[in-house]
């Protein structure tokens, strides 16, 4: 970020200097440079200005005192001005139509890049004041390695220690649940002591229950698990990671513009389809619009939005309910049992079933996938009661709920058992890859073609 403001900096320092003096100055130019021909030479000079900004450890990593700082806007500064000068000097062609402009480009240069200094300093504090884009840590466990971890990471403005546990003058708190009780971090690390060598279980199962990623930083380099996996943290401290999912990173962020740009491409293209299926509902009574509380990523609640396929008699009642309702409580159990679903489900009207079965009434998901509520592909959204009922709960919700799903393209024509689906789900967050969500996609078109219902609403 520094990288681009010094190049725009430079470029509206000595863009100005040229207006100042060719185009407000009453004194004709020394020479004729056209304002197009001017400004291509500074973009042709720009990259050796910023490498020569980098050789003098302007954007080192470790951070700068204030008056060294200072001393390097000025240096490089003076070093950006001297440098156009001497390649002014020796071509043939000249590059500032009058001696004043670099003289301007230099004092416009130190303002607008103190200026950009400052603009991202205050931003910077704000960042960190606010926790946004800052990853916050809790050790846990006091030894030699600690005060290492502890100095790398506070060197790093990426990362900030909400907590240290254990016994010694770094430490805020004795026990790890203690500073829980306060803290929110996003990485927990337990570092090996005396007393504690092994991996505490109970705070393993603590993160993974509150979706933190945990690192264990062994007392020997072969101290190794089966559960976790080896990483030099910051480049300096090797230590093991238990990371509950694959997606992180730029994963996520190309998977969240993957989503938004398919939804918005598929919402424009259905909208037609969508408008005859609203219509056709409407006219049938009811709301048209079947709405209900889902979980999503964290275990955070959102509404899903889906074409009502039920008679209106059982829309928004448990499958439960309805079956009640309708005298039919032998349904629920192998309602359950077969993955939620069954052939000839008596609650699902006849446009019901049509819509299903081309997969239109999922169509109004594309809003949530465009609202960032849900994913194309990830594991099925469901209800908190469903999603209780399997004990690998935490790990499904450590990524955002899907439109479509592993379980749903699992590759039988009979439907999956609840848990078979929810292992399928596991598999999905611990081996997340795109290529894999490609597949998942193009299985389900598939499955949309051949007009083969996929269980599980």
């Amino acid at each position: 970020m520094l990288i681009i403001g010094d190049a725009l900096a430079i470029l509206a320092a000595y863009s100005l200097a040229y207006i100042v003096r060719v185009k407000l100055s009453d004194i004709p130019p020394h020479e004729l440079v056209a304002a197009q021909e001017y400004f291509l030479s500074l973009l042709i000079l720009l990259p050796f200005i910023i490498a020569m900004f980098s050789l003098i450890g302007t954007y080192a990593s470790r951070p700068h005192s204030r008056w060294a700082q200072v001393g390097r806007v000025l240096f490089g500064s003076l070093g950006a001005m001297l440098f156009m000068i001497a390649i002014d000097y020796f071509h043939n062609v000249p590059i500032f139509p009058a001696k004043l402009v670099p003289l301007y480009g230099f004092l416009f240069s130190i303002v607008f890049l103190s200026l950009e200094r400052g603009v991202l300093y205050f931003a910077r504090y704000l960042r960190r004041r606010n926790n946004i884009g800052i990853t916050l840590v809790v050790i846990v466990g006091m030894s030699e390695a600690t005060r290492d971890l502890i100095a790398t990471i506070k060197s790093d403005r990426n990362y900030q220690i909400q907590a240290v546990v254990g016994n010694g003058r770094s430490a805020t708190h004795k026990t790890w649940r203690g500073a829980m009780r306060n803290f929110n971090p996003q990485i927990i690390i337990q570092v090996a002591t005396t007393k504690k060598p092994e991996i505490d279980l109970e705070l393993l199962d603590f993160a993974k229950a509150n979706y933190i990623e945990f690192k264990f930083v062994p007392r020997e380099i072969n101290q190794t698990s089966d559960l976790i996996e080896p990483e030099l943290f910051l480049g300096a401290i090797p230590m093991m990671t238990l990371r509950p999912t694959a997606l992180d990173g730029w994963g996520r962020i190309i998977k969240r513009a993957f989503d938004f740009l398919v939804a918005l491409v598929g919402l424009i293209i259905a909208s037609p389809v969508m408008l005859v299926v609203w219509l056709v509902l409407s006219l049938t009574g009811g709301t048209p619009i079947y709405r209900r509380k889902r979980l999503t990523r964290f275990g955070d609640s959102f509404t899903i939005y889906k074409f009502r396929s039920l008679k209106i008699a059982y829309n928004g009642i448990d499958p439960e309910a309805g079956f009640k309702k309708m005298g039919r409580p032998d349904l629920i159990k192998p309602f359950r049992a077969n993955g939620d679903f069954l052939e000839n489900d008596p609650r699902i009207s006849r446009f019901g079933k049509f819509i299903r079965k081309l997969g239109l009434d999922e169509l109004p998901q594309l809003w949530n996938v465009l609202k960032d509520d849900i994913s194309l592909v990830g594991p099925r959204a469901l209800i908190a009661e469903e999603l209780n009922q399997s004990e690998d709960k935490d790990t499904i919700l450590n990524v955002k709920s899907g439109l479509t799903s592993l379980a749903v393209v699992a590759g039988r024509q009979e439907t999956l058992p609840f848990e078979q689906r929810r292992k399928l789900d596991v598999y999905y967050v611990q081996n997340w890859s795109f290529a894999l969500d490609i597949q998942i996609l193009f299985k389900t078109f598939l499955l949309v073609l051949f007009a083969r219902d996929r269980g599980e609403k």
